[in-house]
């Protein structure tokens, strides 16, 4: 049987986007095995998470209370088998300060969207090959907007987005069924 996959959501403070996705992502994956975490780059540890995606994330049942903000480490970004940035800036500074690891970041669009293409998605590490060999084009037009002290229109507008590349990423990455965003 093989392990299950190591998801990490980054943004570039680790208390709105991030921990917001991480949060769903479990929420929707329950019980499946998916492991799910977050970081920010350059990050700033020690945070919780922001209050207006903390509503977000009560309204869809979820709870904000706990989290932690920390910065993307080598050591986080080794235990961790993807990693799903909020921003193309995210995921440069990720791939020029740990060239390592590039080849599991993907832009959450990017991400949502080869996924989509794909006929036949593979599960778990299979899948990650798949999609990098056939990975559609990511740039700045394909960021998730920062929510961050911008009220709650825009924190509900950028949970709504979040929450639908999660409706199509998280059921393959799970192998569960497919799930409808709220």
């Amino acid at each position: 049987m093989e392990a299950p996959l190591r998801v990490l959501f980054v943004c570039t403070a680790n208390i709105s986007r991030s921990p917001y996705a991480e949060r769903r992502a479990a929420q929707l994956a329950e019980n499946s095995g998916l492991q799910v975490a977050s970081a920010g780059i350059p990050g700033y540890p020690g945070r919780g998470m922001d209050p207006e995606m903390g509503h977000q994330l009560r309204e869809r049942g979820g709870e904000p209370n706990g989290h932690v903000s920390r910065s993307v480490t080598n050591s986080v970004l080794t235990e961790t088998d993807l990693v799903i940035t909020h921003e193309y800036v995210h995921r440069l500074r990720i791939t020029s300060s740990f060239p390592e690891h590039a080849i599991k970041v993907f832009g959450l669009h990017q991400l949502a969207d080869s996924i989509a293409a794909l006929e036949a998605p593979e599960r778990g590490l299979a899948l990650l090959d798949q999609v990098y060999s056939q990975a559609v084009s990511d740039g700045m037009q394909r960021d998730v907007a920062d929510p961050y002290k911008r009220g709650r229109a825009a924190a509900r507008a950028c949970a709504l987005e979040i929450d639908e590349a999660l409706a199509v990423i998280v059921p393959v990455l799970a192998g569960i069924p497919a799930v409808l965003s709220d």
